[in-house]
């Protein structure tokens, strides 16, 4: 099984000198229009991911696809500012909020097997709604979406192992009647 990190989601909370005007000069590619959005909007190149800034110091990071990009890209940002004489530092740490992790089986799912296989753990299927089966994984807030073409999603897990081990859980049970 090939796990795809397609995205960790993440904050953090800066402190000191944040004047939105200011950094949004000393950031290339910085947007700011409050009368749109109360925050800065950029997409960071490399490592792509999308970046807002908001007044109360909130940095929210999307796109990346690791825990190590996040910080490495956190880092770069604020030393970008001070650099720029802007005197702000990282007052609540990176807290990463959700990771969507993604496989394929490689071949179609029969929709019926995967009913029955998960049909005790409160798996959801409304093709009106989604063209494939909601599966909550316990109590921790993680859903895995089955499509019958074989894709198989994790969303909501907190960090990429339980992502993995989510997504390694429905592999095995979809697989052991194969």
């Amino acid at each position: 099984m090939k796990v795809v990190i397609e995205n960790v989601i993440a904050s953090c909370r800066l402190s000191g000198e944040i004047d939105l005007v200011k950094i949004a000069r000393h950031i290339d590619g910085a947007r700011y229009q409050p009368s749109v959005f109360e925050g800065i909007m950029f997409t960071n190149s490399d490592p792509k991911a999308d970046v807002f800034i908001l007044g109360d110091g909130t940095m929210k990071f999307h796109g990346l696809t690791s825990e190590e990009k996040l910080m490495d890209l956190m880092g770069s940002l604020v030393s970008m500012m001070r650099e720029k004489g802007l005197n702000v530092k990282v007052s609540e740490p990176l807290n990463v909020k959700e990771v969507v992790a993604s496989f394929s089986l490689g071949s179609r799912i029969d929709p019926k097997r995967v009913y029955e296989e998960f049909k005790e753990d409160g798996v959801l299927y409304d093709p009106s709604e989604l063209p494939g089966f909601i599966l909550p994984v316990g109590t921790s807030g993680i859903e895995v979406l089955i499509f019958p073409e074989g894709t198989v999603i994790s969303k909501g897990a907190k960090n990429i192992p339980d992502a993995v081990s989510s997504l390694q859980m429905v592999e095995t049970r979809i697989n052991k009647g194969r």
